[in-house]
């Protein structure tokens, strides 16, 4: 009864209705495109920190996770402690890369470059084909080849660099860049070597600062006599890689790997907290603009009702007569809040859907304006929103409670008048 009469009175104002039911559905529809554009921008971030840059976890050797910013060569999981974690992952099936990562210098000089000069970057060697199984660096080279070995040779000892490195210096496949690198005791090295392949992955981080070489030849160059700086480990996708991590947390609860040697686990968003935090804040700032939205859609709403009221004092002071309770009035015209609530965000979800499919499949195309702004993202060109459910059901739920909060405080001094004051003015 109650809401049939709600509805009903919606529409005997049409006008005042629709624009206040627009004013939310505007609210609804910047809201929600704001929400999933944030939410598949961080979706994209997750996927690619997973499968070009941290993996689901790595072993590092104690101490080296509190430098990491620095990429110590100092903290080193020796060649047992290598051998029996590699042994442990292989017994549960659980693809792996050792690495050797380390603060790098890279020269270039006008026998194959236009001009000299150097670069820093971050020099990462990996296994070449164990690391197909963890990352998708290989599936990314936008010139030449991934990390590949001759049959008469031991390892692979040319480089792969990143294409926002390769830009920078007019590098080409075959050109010799120098690195020069700490090795194992802190001496320096400068290794000579051929670009063989130039590598473009949706990681924008990669792309502008890391250099890959196959570890078994920088093991060499480096001294290292084994040991790696960390072991990576693939546990899936976003989807289902923090269950898999506290599976292989608990299983290595069961052994004695960690205590027996000087390694520690660290999960993907442990290494990337930055990243996270990031992420956590612009989460944040949806909900201040959603508030906001709110705040807005209130003040119409509470307006439309205010002039409903006034206009139907007669009306209410009948319901009193009539022995409705100052309780259900308040009500009634709440309900007639949430109708224009409920109006407003199925314009607002329609419109955003529709908006949303081509910002979703098709994306933005944003050129080169990220190139030089570091947003803590790892996103490339293209800008892709996501279907957000739980931010969906949090848009429309606030709307709805803000329309009905909004309806029913302008209610409250008219109603609680005798209905002998009603009439009278």
């Amino acid at each position: 009864m109650i809401l049939k009469m709600a509805w009903k009175n919606m529409f005997r104002y049409k006008r005042r209705s629709l624009i206040t039911a627009s004013a939310v559905a505007f609210g609804v529809i910047f809201t929600v495109l704001f929400d999933a554009l944030t939410y598949g921008i961080a979706n994209e971030t997750d996927i690619n920190l997973l499968n070009y840059e941290s993996s689901g976890a790595k072993f590092f050797a104690k101490g080296y996770f509190e430098k990491i910013e620095e990429l110590p060569i100092d903290y080193l999981i020796e060649r047992n402690d290598v051998q029996s974690i590699t042994d442990y992952l292989d017994s549960k099936k659980i693809s792996y890369t050792p690495e050797l990562a380390s603060e790098c210098e890279i020269f270039f000089n006008e026998d194959y470059f236009e001009t000299s000069g150097s670069i820093t970057g971050a020099l990462v060697g990996i296994n070449p084909v164990k690391a197909k199984s963890v990352y998708k660096l290989h599936e990314s080279i936008r010139s030449g080849t991934w990390l590949e070995t001759n049959s008469d040779e031991p390892y692979c000892s040319g480089v792969v660099v990143g294409s926002w490195i390769a830009d920078d210096m007019g590098a080409q496949l075959g050109y010799y860049i120098t690195v020069q690198c700490k090795g194992r005791g802190g001496f320096t090295q400068t290794i000579d070597v051929p670009i063989v392949g130039i590598l473009h992955c949706p990681d924008t981080t990669i792309n502008s600062n890391y250099i890959f070489m196959d570890i078994n030849y920088l093991n060499e160059m480096l001294e290292m006599d084994g040991a790696v700086t960390a072991i990576d480990v693939e546990l899936g996708s976003h989807f289902n890689v923090d269950q898999n991590i506290e599976k292989l947390k608990k299983d290595l609860q069961k052994t004695q790997i960690l205590s027996q040697t000087n390694a520690e686990l660290k999960t993907w968003r442990e290494i990337n907290k930055d990243s996270m935090e990031i992420q956590s804040f612009y989460t944040l700032v949806t909900d201040i603009l959603m508030i906001f939205m709110f705040v807005i859609a209130a003040v119409g709403i509470s307006n439309t009702m205010l002039m409903s009221v006034l206009e139907r004092k007669n009306e209410i002071g009948m319901l009193k007569a009539m022995g409705y309770s100052s309780g259900y009035i308040k009500r009634l015209f709440m309900c007639e809040g949430v109708s224009i609530g409920i109006v407003g965000c199925i314009l607002g979800f329609a419109v955003a859907c529709i908006l949303n499919i081509p910002m979703s499949t098709v994306g933005i195309n944003v050129g080169g304006l990220l190139d030089d702004v570091d947003m803590g993202f790892r996103i490339n060109n293209i800008v892709r929103s996501a279907w957000d459910p739980i931010g969906f059901v949090k848009v429309t739920a606030g709307a709805l409670i803000t329309a009905g909060i909004a309806a029913f405080i302008p209610t409250g001094s008219t109603v609680k008048k005798e209905i002998a004051d009603i009439f009278k003015n």
